[in-house]
């Protein structure tokens, strides 16, 4: 019998996990590893399967630059006792226009919180990054040092690692059910084992519904991603060597800085998400769309785009789409409550935004299930 058993080894269920076998004993968690072959693949997936995400304080909502100052403020604790690093302080530069107050809702949350940024003009957007274009009005607003981007696979695999020397087993399996019955929890795994917990913490993410993890509705919208990759090399590589993670306020588009993936290559990512992307409510239909390609439609779109923000990127000519989802809740924040009588709980709904401060979401999960 186990006290607490996490279901899901996301970002948020690892960084749960780790905060609870932290403080108390009997703490498992499940969750599969990353297939080898994702086209093959016939589980679910996690949208951690990937190298970049951006992480930043400034936010023009409060609790996301809470949460995101809390996490950051430990990433250098992690990596040292891990051994693993996933964070790159490349920086963060939000580039807006006069018809969009993003910049000054972000650089007002931060003040509150003493975070420290630069404002800039069109001119020191120019003079500091060259490789951007920008129209004449444009403005930025600068993070630094606190500022750029993890690998979502390394932070897992740091907060796992932690995991399981604080004293959690981890298990390398799925949740196909989660039964409720007198004083325990059963939980059956798609193996066809099962082991039995006092309390249960679901955060499964986008698959939470899909899987009928929850017992109550969560009315949560999970939405398909598509993402476009350049891949850089070349005179590209030093050119864009001192880029940061940006946020285009206008468009909604979302652009890290050329990374290195397990294929040994060095991608710049971009995305841009909207309303009108698919919406998925199916098992089945999630896993088509991990192991696809994404929308054609966004591709073209983002690829041009991209290229008309950063002008040298005319002379890439290796270019790929991925998928990811993202989990929105009604509230805009993560859900993370009980939702079965204290017995019970989900952490669930990164909003597009969850990895940057998923360490202290999963703090306050363990927290509210081992108080």
């Amino acid at each position: 019998m186990h006290k607490i058993i996490v279901v899901g080894c996301g970002l948020f269920g690892s960084a749960a996990t780790r905060h609870l076998a932290e403080q108390t004993d009997g703490v498992a968690c499940i969750g599969p590893k990353e297939p080898e072959n994702r086209r093959g693949h016939n589980g679910v997936f996690g949208s951690h399967y990937d190298e970049g995400r951006m992480t930043r304080i400034v936010d023009p909502i409060t609790e996301w630059a809470v949460s995101a100052k809390n996490s950051i403020e430990r990433y250098s604790d992690i990596e040292n006792r891990s051994g693993i690093k996933f964070f790159s302080p490349s920086g963060y530069l939000g580039i807006g226009e006069p018809s969009s107050d993003y910049n000054a809702r972000c650089a007002a949350t931060g003040a509150t919180i003493g975070v420290k940024t630069s404002k800039l003009t069109a001119t020191d957007i120019h003079s500091r990054f060259p490789f951007l274009s920008v129209s004449d009005n444009a403005d930025g607003l600068l993070e630094t040092k606190t500022a750029g981007h993890i690998s979502p696979r390394a932070m897992v695999k740091a907060q796992s690692k932690l995991a399981e020397k604080a004293g959690a087993e981890l298990i390398s399996d799925e949740v196909a059910k989660i039964n409720k019955g007198g004083s325990s929890i059963e939980i059956e795994l798609v193996s066809g084992e099962s082991l039995k917990g006092e309390k249960v913490l679901v955060t499964t993410g986008g698959f939470t519904s899909a899987c009928g993890l929850s017992p109550v509705n969560l009315n949560l919208r999970v939405f398909g991603r598509t993402v476009v990759l350049a891949k850089i090399e070349g005179s590209l590589t030093k050119e864009l060597s001192e880029m940061p993670t940006i946020i285009h306020a206008i468009s909604g588009a979302y652009i890290l800085p050329p990374i290195e993936y397990p294929d040994g290559n060095k991608y710049l990512k971009i995305g841009i998400g909207t309303d009108a992307d698919a919406t998925f409510e199916k098992l089945e239909d999630l896993k088509a769309w991990f192991k696809g390609k994404g929308s054609t439609e966004n591709r073209l779109e983002f690829t041009e785009f991209i290229k008309q923000l950063i002008p040298s990127l005319n002379h890439c000519n290796d270019w790929h789409s991925d998928t990811c989802i993202v989990t929105q809740t009604q509230s805009g924040l993560p859900i993370i409550e009980y939702v079965d009588e204290e017995k019970i709980a989900v952490a669930v709904g990164g909003n597009g935004k969850g990895a940057k401060g998923a360490d202290e979401w999963g703090k306050i999960a363990a927290n509210l299930i081992n108080p």
